[in-house]
């Protein structure tokens, strides 16, 4: 294919809403900065922060395409119980309109949101006081304003050194968070594994409600499952692979990049970005995403 071929994407990203660190006006604006031509924001499970992102792409100069990241689960409830993520991708011109809050999906995740703040809450209830002010969370936060997983980590783990504080003292000072990070690192586990009416779903399950919902799926990263026949079943499917993420190695990406050409799947081209700085910089993936693809997207 000939550069004329592929656009210039990222379809798969994250903002505080769910497991990034920036909101979904940052998340817009540093993609402009790179001067990518179609986006998508796709928290997990969740399409609040559309709603955010949509006016910025448009003044941008952007085509943002309304995404989420849905989790499925195989052998649930089992010790052999993994997540299936499939990413659902729904007309742009929805971005920001009541047909998109009409959806299943968009409903879905208005109850994962209530029961994420819940969920948060109780655990808090379980600290002692002085845990629970070293957290410095107000107790009236509403949904649309509580924090995801790695903002809510980041209270836990407390900010850096601050100004005039010696580096040792606050090496100390962190190090005593830490004990507060593991114990709900370990628990947060449970989030998404004892909900079975919020999380218990198929992969079969998920796509036929995206697509009901009127929108595309695609497997996100789908080198990350052990129960590869399963995968392969997921795959088969699916209308689309993601071929290239950050995750993704070069010898995966071309795996699944013949995959998807053999089969005549969609494919994109993304970075999964969550803004977690502890993890090595994401790579810009080789290539956009091919044309067919944006253009099935879009045409809807």
């Amino acid at each position: 294919m000939s550069n004329s071929d592929f656009v210039l994407t990222d379809l798969h990203g994250h903002s505080a809403l769910s497991d990034g660190m920036i909101t979904p006006e940052a998340f817009v604006r540093a993609r402009a900065e790179q001067g990518l031509e179609v986006i998508a924001l796709s928290d997990h499970d969740i399409l609040a922060g559309v709603r955010q992102a949509a006016p910025l792409a448009a003044k941008l100069g952007m085509t943002l395409i309304p995404a989420m990241e849905t989790t499925s689960f195989i052998h649930f409830g089992t010790d052999a119980a993994e997540q299936i993520h499939v990413l659902a991708y729904f007309p742009a011109s929805w971005a920001g309109t009541k047909k998109l809050e009409q959806t299943r999906l968009f409903q879905r995740g208005q109850r994962v949101q209530e029961a994420w703040r819940a969920f948060v809450l109780a655990w808090l209830e379980t600290l002692t006081p002085e845990q629970r002010e070293q957290v410095a969370l107000p107790k009236k936060l509403g949904v649309e304003d509580f924090p995801g997983l790695a903002v809510f980590l980041a209270r836990l783990v407390g900010e850096g050194v601050r100004k005039g504080e010696d580096v040792k003292h606050a090496k100390a000072r962190l190090a005593a968070r830490q004990p507060l990070v593991d114990a709900f690192l370990k628990h947060h586990v449970r989030f998404w594994t004892e909900d079975r009416a919020l999380f218990g779903w198929s992969p079969e399950e998920m796509i036929e409600t995206i697509r009901a919902d009127g929108a595309i799926d695609v497997v996100a990263h789908p080198n990350r499952v052990r129960d590869t026949a399963r995968m392969a079943k997921v795959l088969e499917l699916a209308q689309g692979v993601e071929v290239y993420t950050s995750r993704h190695s070069e010898p995966v990406a071309a795996r699944f990049l013949d995959y998807a050409t053999t089969h005549h799947k969609l494919w994109t081209a993304s970075t999964d970005d969550h803004q977690h700085v502890r993890q090595q910089p994401y790579r810009k993936p080789p290539s956009g995403t091919p044309r067919s693809t944006v253009d099935r997207l879009l045409a809807r």
